[in-house]
This record gives C-alpha cells, sequence and structure tokens, in this order.
C-alpha cells in the first residue's frame, strides 16, 4: 500500500514527459489590461535586440500594468514605436517593441516592420469610451512578433507573441500620443 503513492506519482510524470505539449502550455503567458495607460518614461533595456530594432529611431509610447487571468497583477508592460504608415482601408502599421517587467524576470517581444496594425471600428459597433479625456475613434487591431530575450525565467526563451487591442485614440495632442485607452488589450506569448 505504501508504494501506490509513489508509482502514481511516477506514473504521471511519465505520462507529462511523453505528451510534450503539456509543458509548452503550462509555460505559456497571457496578459490583459484595460484603462488609461501612462507615457512610457522608463530607460529602454540596454540590450543588443532593443539596439538593433531601435537603429533607424524609435520612441517611448506607454507603460501601463498587465495582469493574469485571474486579476492579479503579474508585472508591468514598457513600449517603444516606431515606422508608422498608413496602409490601404485607413489602416494603420508600426512596429513595436515591449519590455514586460514581470515578477518571474523581465520578458522583450519586438513585432516586425508593419507588424501590428489597426484600423477605426463603425461607432455603432464599438462607441468610444472616456470621451469626456478625449476619445473619438475605437481602433480595432493587433499584431503578431517574436521573443526578443529576457532576465530570470526568461532569459532563453525564444518564441512568439501575439497581441489584440481595442484602442480609444483622441487628437495627437490628447493622451499619450493621441492614445487615451486600452480596451481588451491581450497578450499571450508562447515560447518555443
Amino acid at each position: 500500500m505504501k508504494q501506490f503513492p509513489h508509482l502514481l506519482a511516477s506514473s504521471i510524470l511519465a505520462l507529462a514527459a511523453a505528451w510534450p505539449g503539456t509543458a509548452i502550455a503550462a509555460q505559456t503567458i497571457d496578459l490583459v489590461f484595460n484603462g488609461i495607460p501612462a507615457a512610457n518614461v522608463s530607460t529602454p533595456p540596454a540590450t543588443p535586440a532593443f539596439a538593433d530594432w531601435c537603429a533607424s529611431s524609435c520612441f517611448p509610447t506607454t507603460q501601463f500594468p498587465v495582469y493574469a487571468a485571474t486579476g492579479n497583477q503579474r508585472g508591468t508592460a514598457y513600449v517603444w514605436g516606431k515606422s508608422f504608415a498608413f496602409g490601404s482601408g485607413g489602416s494603420l502599421c508600426f512596429s513595436e517593441f515591449i519590455a514586460f517587467a514581470l515578477n518571474e524576470g523581465d520578458l522583450h517581444v519586438v513585432s516586425g516592420v508593419n507588424g501590428t496594425c489597426g484600423a477605426p471600428i463603425d461607432p455603432a459597433l464599438k462607441p468610444p469610451l472616456h470621451a469626456d479625456k478625449g476619445a473619438l475613434v475605437v481602433i480595432a487591431g493587433g499584431g503578431d512578433g517574436i521573443i526578443a530575450g529576457g532576465t530570470g525565467k526568461f532569459k532563453r526563451w525564444t518564441g512568439t507573441f501575439t497581441d489584440r487591442v481595442f484602442v480609444g485614440f483622441g487628437a495627437p495632442t490628447s493622451g499619450v500620443g493621441g492614445i487615451i485607452y486600452y480596451d481588451q488589450l491581450w497578450f499571450r506569448v508562447t515560447p518555443d
């Protein structure tokens, strides 16, 4: 009888090792934020990945707390942007570098050129929130990119990230460069 718990534990470990998707799923990170961001006033990461990405000029955009799906704060996101361009249909595309300062270490992600895009959404479908703060239109969008490095638990991570969001925009002089709020901002970071 005393051996039964050990046999059960060994069987569970063997099963988990035989099913590699289990380990990756446990490491995938989902982060969310809803609210009004602050201007990013942090020092850029002193990494080759940031220096290479920012070589042709970049600028800080926003910073905001990020939360797990449980509602517990996991840390803070610091965002830099560059390469803004308007596409057909009124889409706005740009590249961004995000440094997540999380409880387990820093995690850096970067979208490619035009890796993040969005376009105005019909106000009948998604009316702007925070009109009192200058929100005039909602941009629906998101992007994809890669893990660009990290520290602590994330030091050796490689893989991908995805984000999706509704952004309340106003005049360029309102909010943070026109960004008034994020609504349902979601990030998924998936290591290889």
